[in-house]
């Protein structure tokens, strides 16, 4: 199985036009209203932790840098973000997603940011199955050292051949890690959003949660419900503009770290804002 060919409109040409575009959107529209409605939610809820599950850098197909993403998070008032960069077969080798996730790791080392605490930056990437995506993520410890170099190891094979999302979920699994199926029903020419039927009739008791929103793809479901799934709201970004425009949300009081609360399926999914919806749509019915 390989992936399609790259579509007309080049990721050059993306970046070079549309990537400004959603900076200034950004800056001028979005942030503002993220980071207030952000701000409330945390003084209605002094326990939650709030942050987004799904995004992208340059190191896959992403237009932003790592240090970007992570410094635009923190002043939205996020308290983590996970980076999904693309693992597939011909397309999106294993040694960038590493370079990634050390990248985040250098930046909360060296943190910039006056008077802005750093977030957490948990170790992630999204694996392309033979029936769809699914976001494996992982503890911190796996950020660095002999645990990132065992991560890398383990999970190498999946960029020479596609495997079933049984087999991405079981090792993930073995590894302490945590599974969300992202953007599920939506498809494409090529395998995309793993059925709901299939994650009933196969996925039962191996994958830990699902998107029930998503802000770049538009969605606001309940599939978590009758799955008895962990609740995921994420932008699936990659223009580093609707990060923060839905997020996960889980009790910092119960769990320590996010990993920890989407294996106890108690995490939940918020819409922070859908202004921009329609556009987004539109837009990617052109690009």
């Amino acid at each position: 199985m390989t992936l399609p060919d790259t579509p007309v409109i080049t990721k050059g040409i993306r970046g070079a036009v549309v990537a400004p575009a959603t900076k200034f959107v950004g800056k001028s529209f979005l942030d503002h209203r993220i980071r207030t409605r952000i701000s409330k939610l945390k003084e209605e809820n002094p326990n939650i932790v709030v942050g987004e599950l799904h995004c992208h850098s340059f190191y896959s197909d992403g237009y932003f840098s790592v240090e970007s993403i992570l410094n635009r998070a923190a002043s939205l008032g996020l308290d983590f973000v996970v980076l999904t960069e693309h693992l597939a077969a011909d397309r999106f080798p294993m040694e960038p997603v590493i370079k990634s996730i050390q990248d985040r790791y250098q930046c909360l080392q060296n943190w910039k940011l006056k008077n802005i605490p750093p977030i957490r930056a948990y170790p992630a990437f999204e694996i392309s199955t033979e029936q769809g995506h699914l976001i494996s993520l992982f503890p911190e410890e796996y950020s660095a050292g002999n645990d990132l170099i065992s991560l890398e190891k383990r999970f190498l094979p999946f960029e020479q051949k596609w495997f079933s999302v049984e087999a991405a979920a079981g090792l993930t699994r073995e590894m302490g890690g945590a599974t969300v199926i992202p953007h599920p029903e939506l498809q494409r020419s090529y395998p995309f959003g793993v059925p709901i039927s299939f994650i009933k009739e196969y996925l039962t008791g191996l994958i830990d949660g699902i998107e029930d929103i998503s802000a770049a793809h538009g969605f606001n479901e309940n599939y978590s419900g009758s799955l008895g799934l962990s609740s995921i709201g994420s932008s699936d970004d990659h223009f580093n503009f609707l990060i923060g425009a839905a997020v996960t949300v889980y009790d910092g009081d119960r769990h320590n770290s996010l990993v920890s609360a989407i294996k106890a399926k108690d995490t939940r999914a918020h819409s922070i804002d859908n202004s921009l919806a329609p556009l987004i749509s539109l837009a990617r019915k052109i690009l």
